[in-house]
């Protein structure tokens, strides 16, 4: 965990000093999140778990237009399901906090767009490693312990679109391939497991807004002012 915190400020020291080859930004958003086999009902997933998603990034272009991307960021994730009138006696609460660290591909796609072509958007693709910094899981107002992976791994899949040289967004979903609540038998009274691969993964919608504090020029610019993606003129 310790090695996490001291990554992203040796990255800005580096960056600041090298702003012709990188960029720096900070991002902040929400995401919209389900541990899979996790409802004591249904078992379905039903992504009613929402949190924060915090951090910064330093991105540079490894092609013409393509750009890499390295993110640390604080996420809440988890699962729950709301007292309601059909789920008096089955409503818990599973808060899932991580340390993330995600390196990603930001590739630009031209659009026409009432006969003019837009650089604005673009995919993104990567991978994740999570650090888990604290948990609690709740059922019906009680606090019990779970047996969880103290680390996750998940893949993402999405896309983005700059708003303005230095303003972005990006919606994406992610999947993790370790679980989340391990599969043993210290877990078994709250979470049968039913055989589905993905059961105790954490899965997440999340929706992340960026801005990028280096340069400022046009938005299809892709010089080191230019938003994260942004081909050249």
């Amino acid at each position: 965990m310790k090695r996490l915190l001291l990554i992203l400020p040796l990255l800005l020291t580096f960056t600041i000093t090298n702003a012709q080859q990188f960029k720096i930004g900070i991002i902040a958003g929400l995401g919209i999140t389900d541990v899979a086999g996790a409802d004591l009902i249904d078992n379905d997933n039903d992504f009613q778990k929402g949190g924060f998603i915090g951090g910064g990034f330093v991105n540079t272009k490894i092609g013409q237009t393509t750009q890499m991307q390295l993110e640390i960021s604080f996420m809440q994730k988890g699962s729950q399901v709301p007292p309601d009138t059909l789920h008096m006696n089955n409503y818990y609460v599973l808060n899932l906090n991580y340390v993330d660290v995600s390196l990603m591909v930001r590739q630009p796609i031209h659009i026409n767009i009432n006969r003019k072509m837009s650089d604005k958007y673009g995919l993104i693709f990567g991978l994740t490693y999570g650090n888990l910094v604290y948990y609690s899981f709740e059922v019906q107002g009680i606090n019990y312990q779970l047996n969880l992976n103290s680390f996750d791994a998940s893949a993402f899949i999405g896309f983005y679109y700059n708003f303005t040289p230095n303003f972005f967004f990006d919606m994406r979903y992610s999947n993790s391939f370790i679980t989340a609540i391990k599969h043993d038998g210290s877990n078994s009274q709250w979470y049968p497991y039913y055989g589905s691969w993905n059961d105790g993964n954490n899965m997440a919608f999340e929706l992340r807004l960026g801005y990028v504090f280096v340069g400022g020029s046009s938005a299809g610019d892709n010089s080191p002012s230019a938003a994260p993606g942004a081909p050249a003129q």
